[in-house]
Parts: C-alpha cells; structure tokens; sequence
C-alpha cells in the first residue's frame, strides 16, 4: 500500500489525494459530538460507551471497499451490547496506569477518539496520541488531530518523522527513536483501526486493538464478520 500510494501520488501530482475527503470526515465526525457527549455524560458507564464509540468512529475509512453506515453504527453503540469480552480486562489494566499510548488511524474517527481521550484524562495525564507524519490514504496527520482537540488531552507525536513515506500501518521498523521509547514505556497501548492492526498484532508488546473489521482479510485473521466492532487484547 505504502508504494501503491506513492505511485498515485506521483500519477495525480498531488501530495495528498484524499485531503478532500479527509476534511469532510473532519466536519461530518464533529457534528455528531454534542449528541455524543451527552449520551456518554447520560450513560451508566461512560468509559465502554466512549469505547464503543471510539470503535465506530473507524468506520471513516477509505482504504477498504467497505463502507458501513456512521449513522446506523452510532445508533447500534448506543443502543445494542457489543461483544467487547476485553473490556474488564482493559479497565482492570486503567485503574494501576500512569502513562498510556495511543495509535491513531483515520481522519473522522480521531474526533470521536476524543470522548475516548476524556475518560481516560480521569485515570491519568500522561497520555501520548501518535499520527502520521506523510499523508497516506485518510489516515490521520498532526493538523487533523490539533482540529480535533486531540492536544487538549494528549501529546500529539508523529510515529514515522523523518522517512520519506508513511504506511497505512505502523511499522516498528519505520518509527523514530521518540516513538520507539514511548512504545516500549507506556503502561498501556491503545491500537486504532486495520492498517495499525496487520503491522502489529505479531509484536510481542501488549496492545488493545479497537477497530471495526471492514474487509474479509481482517475478519477470517480475527474469525469476525464483517461490520464487527472490536476490542481485542495480544497476549
């Protein structure tokens, strides 16, 4: 992909592609905050429903064919169980954190990583969010996450400065010194969407992968159907 992408890039002669996509997922994503937040202000547990909805918000994906409903998929978050059997597992893991790491993914699904953002804020400060530094599909760079308000609760780093390219995934073999530091440190990992997933569900590092399974690879490595939100551990 990451080649793939250079060759478009240079076809089109444009150094990103998706830009306009990129910001109407921006404005489409922020328009649906102030309901949001509510519910999740309204709801006997606020930190699995910012999970939850931190898992749909990575329906706003242009990488893959598939292309699920945001409205359809809000409305089954707030009103339908997910099966995330992680979960305790994860808030057992929240109660003794002090720093946490989180890897970004798409434009649109960072303004609903925010509600995620708050929660977590009331277990700790130390929170570092990682974005891309070279535009690659929809993914996420620094000024999509300062847009959302990502800096209001964390410290925003790029994961690959310095090379030539970004991938729709991060590879641990890509990544800077910073970033390698804060992935080998952090208490907790937080792992967002597909692309993160395939370039790390092998490492040895404990990792919490949220995303929705959007093309028949993820969902046979993950024995999930398509449209499935997950929220999955390494061990």
């Amino acid at each position: 992909s990451q080649k793939i992408h250079q060759i478009i890039r240079n076809t089109t002669h444009s150094s990103d592609p998706y830009k306009t996509v990129k910001i109407q997922a921006n404005t489409q994503a922020k328009k649906h905050l102030p309901y949001l937040k509510k519910q999740i202000t309204a709801s006997q547990d606020p930190l699995l429903l910012a999970i939850k909805l931190a898992i749909v918000g990575n329906v706003f994906d242009y990488g893959t064919m598939t292309r699920l409903n945001i409205d359809e998929m809000i409305n089954k978050a707030l009103t339908q169980p997910f099966d995330l059997h992680h979960f305790p597992t994860f808030k057992n893991n929240l109660e003794t954190t002090k720093s946490i790491l989180i890897l970004g993914d798409n434009t649109g699904e960072i303004i609903f990583d925010t509600l995620l953002l708050k929660e977590l804020s009331e277990y700790t400060q130390d929170i570092t969010y990682v974005v891309k530094a070279h535009p690659i599909i929809n993914d996420a760079q620094k000024d999509d996450a300062l847009y959302a308000g990502i800096d209001t609760y964390a410290t925003i780093i790029e994961a690959d400065a310095g090379q030539p390219n970004s991938s729709p995934g991060i590879l641990l073999n890509n990544t800077t010194p910073r970033f390698k530091r804060h992935f080998t440190n952090a208490d907790l990992i937080l792992s967002k969407g597909q692309g993160n997933y395939e370039g790390l569900n092998n490492t040895r590092r404990q990792i919490y992968f949220l995303l929705t399974i959007k093309c028949p690879l993820i969902a046979q490595l993950m024995g999930k159907p398509v449209g499935t939100p997950i929220l999955q551990v390494n061990q």
